[in-house]
């Protein structure tokens, strides 16, 4: 008999509920421009692949048959933004539930839960994450469900662990143990502190499925890559740091129980439940977005960036499909994988081109054009891994761009699309 599945769909930075079904408009009002009364164009549904959409929405359309919530899936906004796109001055109210959720995390939902939340400096600080997390865990614990699925896009994945965090520490007895999975794709918590509820995965979380970017090279977007728990590395040792007590606040809960990091080198077995994908294309692209350089312009769409948006949409879908989500529409991408995979190392001229050109070895020191990537918490933005290195050497056949300063890899096997 199939399992009451509950599926979350937690929205990118920046993007809204309806994000890639309807082309968004800002105010001049709400970025402080005095004497202006025109409306800037701040998400074009256009950047979008038609039959993918913004990945996190359209799946949660085929669940719901619609944008609105249902009792299978939901969605949660990006953080500096309201939940739709004719929402200029006010959001919908945030759910803060959850059972035994501290005061502290309450009283933050409380702040992003009301007025308007439009607006850049959200974005940048991303200080609402933790309300969001929340909002996505209480409507999770409501629903009863047996087993939660999370999919998210850069800050919306890292809010998928943050949410399972809160589950398990906060959703009492009934609750705390019911499985989760997270489909994640390029998580990116920003700039500022990375905490451990974002670095560790709880004990909780049975699959974690990360896809990230390869091409990607703005700062301030060095992608998270959360450490594999106890039921993944079956580690005796992993088990004992894992009955550690919790940290005494909502954002250090998992301080005292940080794992092996899956990016070092090292020669533990291979982790189960936790699978690692490297993509080409930009922090857009893997979302969606098919323009050249994986920014904002529909005029820049190109029909060769296509085949990422829709092998990774084909990629979620699959896993969602085999954790007993259930789609009420069919697959809208007709490609199968191996002809996408070819499109994208076949014609990868943009995606070479979003990441520095095709030859990445540069004059100058560390790596300009090589992403970046961690799983240590903190605030030293030096603790850093180059993506290049962790991965291993990517297979000859396919197009990933390296440095020759290119080596090593970390304990955990990556796979390419």
């Amino acid at each position: 008999m199939p399992k009451n599945v509950y599926t979350v769909s937690f929205c990118g930075t920046g993007c809204s509920r309806d994000e890639g079904e309807e082309t968004r408009f800002w105010d001049y009002k709400i970025l402080a421009l005095l004497g202006k009364d025109k409306k800037w164009l701040n998400s074009n549904k256009d950047i979008y692949v038609r039959e993918t959409g913004y990945i996190p929405v359209r799946l949660h359309t085929e669940i719901s048959t619609g944008l609105r919530d249902t009792k299978s899936s939901i969605t949660v906004r990006g953080v500096g933004e309201n939940d739709w796109f004719n929402q200029e001055d006010v959001c919908d109210p945030l759910e803060g539930s959850l059972v035994n959720a501290p005061g502290p995390l309450r009283a933050s939902a409380r702040d992003y839960s009301e007025g308007n939340q439009r607006t850049q400096s959200g974005q940048l600080l991303g200080w609402a994450d933790g309300a969001l997390a929340l909002h996505g865990a209480s409507l999770a614990a409501a629903s009863k469900a047996e087993q939660y699925n999370f999919l998210g896009h850069s800050r919306g994945a890292v809010e998928s662990i943050m949410a399972a965090w809160f589950l398990y520490a906060y959703g009492g007895p009934g609750v705390r143990d019911i499985p989760v999975n997270i489909f994640a794709i390029d998580p990116v918590p920003g700039p500022g502190e990375w905490y451990g509820i974002q670095t560790q995965l709880p004990p909780n979380v049975v699959n974690y499925v990360g896809v990230y970017a390869w091409d990607h090279l703005v700062a301030g977007f060095s992608a998270l890559v959360p450490r594999p728990n106890a039921r993944m590395t079956k580690q005796r040792a992993h088990e004992d740091i894992e009955a550690r007590g919790l940290g005494a606040t909502y954002l250090t809960l998992a301080d005292n129980r940080q794992l092996a990091d899956p990016l070092a080198r090292g020669d533990l077995p291979q982790p189960e439940g936790y699978t690692l994908y490297a993509c080409r294309g930009g922090h857009g692209t893997v979302a969606g977005n098919y323009t050249a350089d994986a920014l904002y312009d529909a005029a820049k769409v190109k029909d060769e960036v296509a085949a990422v948006p829709k092998l990774v949409y084909k990629l979620a879908r699959a896993y969602l499909t085999q954790w007993e989500t259930v789609f009420r529409t069919r697959c809208r991408v007709r490609e199968n994988a191996r002809h996408l995979r070819k499109q994208i190392h076949t014609a990868h001229t943009h995606f070479d081109a979003m990441g520095g050109g095709e030859a990445r070895t540069s004059r100058l020191t560390g790596r300009p054009n090589v992403r970046q990537v961690s799983s240590i918490m903190g605030r030293n933005t030096l603790n850093r891994y180059y993506l290049e290195d962790v991965v291993g050497t990517p297979p000859y056949n396919l197009a990933y761009p390296c440095t020759i300063e290119q080596s090593g890899g970390g304990w955990v096997n990556w796979r390419f699309l």
